[in-house]
């Protein structure tokens, strides 16, 4: 009896354990599952937490990526139909190397009063004794004011035979050349280098021209010149060019025609009145007007101005002074640029802003030392040129 009563202990001992062992077994899968399911959940919860990531980073981008399609399709519209196109206005100079510096300031005044839609094209008629540091300088002021281009035409030694005067070399022979040498354009401004420009020039190189070769500011010599019995002597220090209608007569065979018959009494000048005495015309007085009270007595006022044209012309003091007081350009600035030794306080108006440009051109330090007789005035402009901004005209 004893021995089967331990055997059923025994048995039921083993049972017990077998029993636990299971429980174990049990509890232990039981882990393991909720392990696996946690592990499932958390890489599923991440995977959605990336996906939701990935999401925003790609709605950004798209956002990002229309964003800078609709700047391009408006920078095409824009440029398709709104662009406002570059006006290209040809101007051509004759110099030699001892007006340069003239040069730099009348192309400084040009460029500095340029709207932003104008570009000019620069055609440099050069004598032979330019020296290479100064056509550098000319060429130099693009990087300073790029609204440009610079053309260069060596003259060499053409019309070195015809008659000068004493301070008018044979470049004043050169622009009766230009349409033989300027072929890609039909229309030009023409500048001596004893300019300065106030405004953008856009108004004045569309003035309508019709069936004139040449318009200019009316010359002194329109007193005691008469063409077949015209009186339209113009100044050619500021003209505006028809080159198409000089092409079609072969125009600078006509001047050298006339010239080898007639010879000249005012240089290019009377060449050009003399051979189209009925093809010129007045311009508007604003353009080319002189430096009033600067040189001689006629230039002293606008009344003594008018006075010298002895009733040759339809223009009044009114019309003078006006174009007085809202020039766009002035001619014969010659009181600081050639023979004359004045100070600073006896400039006129003119003066003071043919230096206040010469300021803002590359070329300063080099004026500066050409005029000496301004040295204590550039040194003041070099401090602060606030008080020697544009004068305006009284």
């Amino acid at each position: 009896m004893f021995k089967e009563k331990k055997l059923l202990l025994n048995e039921q001992k083993i049972k017990q354990k077998s029993i636990k062992n299971t429980k174990k077994k049990l509890k232990l899968e039981n882990k393991l599952k909720f392990n696996t399911k946690n592990k499932k959940n958390s890489k599923i919860i991440k995977s959605i937490k990336n996906k939701k990531f990935l999401s925003k980073k790609n709605i950004i981008m798209i956002i990002i990526i229309s964003f800078i399609i609709f700047i391009l399709s408006l920078l095409f519209v824009y440029l398709k139909y709104f662009r406002i196109e570059k006006f290209n206005i040809p101007i051509a100079f004759s110099l030699n190397n001892k007006y340069v510096y003239p040069l730099i300031v009348s192309l400084t005044s040009i460029l500095y009063n340029s709207s932003p839609n104008t570009f000019y094209i620069f055609y440099f008629l050069l004598s032979p004794d330019i020296q290479d540091y100064k056509l550098n300088k000319i060429l130099g002021l693009r990087e300073k004011y790029p609204n440009c281009k610079m053309n260069l035409i060596h003259m060499g030694n053409k019309y070195k035979k015809y008659k000068t005067s004493y301070y008018k070399s044979v470049t004043v022979y050169y622009r009766l050349d230009l349409s033989n040498l300027i072929t890609d354009v039909d229309k030009l401004i023409y500048l001596d280098v004893d300019t300065i420009v106030h405004k953008d020039l856009t108004e004045f190189f569309n003035i309508d021209m019709g069936k004139n070769y040449y318009m200019g500011f009316p010359g002194i010599d329109l007193t005691f010149r008469e063409f077949n019995g015209t009186r339209n002597f113009i100044n050619t220090g500021v003209i505006l060019i028809n080159l198409k209608k000089l092409r079609e007569v072969n125009a600078p065979i006509l001047f050298q025609e006339y010239y080898n018959k007639y010879g000249t009494k005012k240089v290019d000048e009377y060449l050009i009145n003399a051979v189209f005495y009925d093809k010129v015309a007045f311009l508007p007085l604003i353009y080319g007007i002189p430096d009033f009270g600067a040189g001689e007595k006629i230039t002293r006022t606008a009344s003594h101005f008018l006075h010298s044209f002895q009733n040759l012309t339809n223009f009044t003091v009114a019309d003078m002074e006006y174009a007085h007081k809202n020039r766009v350009i002035t001619h014969n600035c010659y009181d600081l640029t050639k023979w004359w030794m004045r100070r600073y306080h006896q400039l006129t108006n003119v003066g003071k802003q043919w230096f206040f440009y010469a300021s803002k051109s590359n070329a300063f330090d080099d004026i500066c030392k050409e005029y000496h007789q301004f040295e204590k005035h550039c040194e003041r402009i070099k401090r602060d040129d606030s008080e020697y901004n544009l004068v305006p005209f009284k």
